[in-house]
């Protein structure tokens, strides 16, 4: 009888530490952390491509050909929303080409402020500093003329880790002011998947 009591302590206790052992597997996983070196650098170099080929949407060569497709690296449905806001963004490219000439090009520098993965996605706090360039003459230029608009806008990006490992952008957290002009790559407000 004492045997079989200390067999049945023996396995509760087993059991017990392997439950305690599993919760904080699945915790550690939970915790938010750093994303890896590589991790971070392809991350913001897919910020830079999505909100280049944004800007890019609005100025002349845009206006000028068909509306292109979201970046592959979106999850289905950010790609499916995205190519709404496309259409939306090429169409007023065209328009400003029709009022005053548009903009000639467009240049995009993306700072990455903080980064967070928590399990299979990865939040990306980031910086967007974008010049929508003017086109004037070098006189116009010399003469004082600006030679570009520009803009600063913070963005909260989500990253999908997909099976195949590579990161899908899943959602677009613009950092609008409210009730103030939004840049010429805005359409809407938030995009999520």
């Amino acid at each position: 009888m004492h045997a079989h009591g200390s067999h049945i302590r023996v396995l509760t206790a087993t059991l017990t530490a392997a439950v305690i052992a599993g919760a904080a597997t699945a915790s550690a996983a939970s915790v938010p952390r750093a994303p890896a070196a590589a991790d971070r650098a392809e991350l913001s170099r897919l910020a830079q491509s999505y909100l280049q080929q944004r800007a890019d949407l609005v100025t002349r060569p845009a206006a000028q050909s068909p509306v292109p497709e979201p970046p592959t690296a979106a999850t289905p449905s950010m790609r499916a929303g995205l190519r709404t806001e496309f259409a939306a963004l090429v169409r007023r490219g065209r328009a400003y080409q029709q009022a005053d000439g548009g903009y000639i090009r467009a240049t995009v520098e993306v700072k990455v402020n903080e980064a967070t993965v928590n399990g299979r996605t990865v939040s990306l706090h980031i910086s967007e500093d974008t010049r929508l360039y003017h086109p004037l003459t070098p006189d116009q230029v010399v003469e004082g003329a600006p030679e570009y608009e520009e803009y600063a806008l913070p963005h909260t990006l989500t990253f999908t880790r997909a099976p195949s490992g590579a990161w899908l952008l899943s959602s677009d957290r613009p950092e609008l002011n409210d009730g103030g002009l939004a840049p010429s790559t805005q359409v809407a407000g938030p995009r999520t998947a």
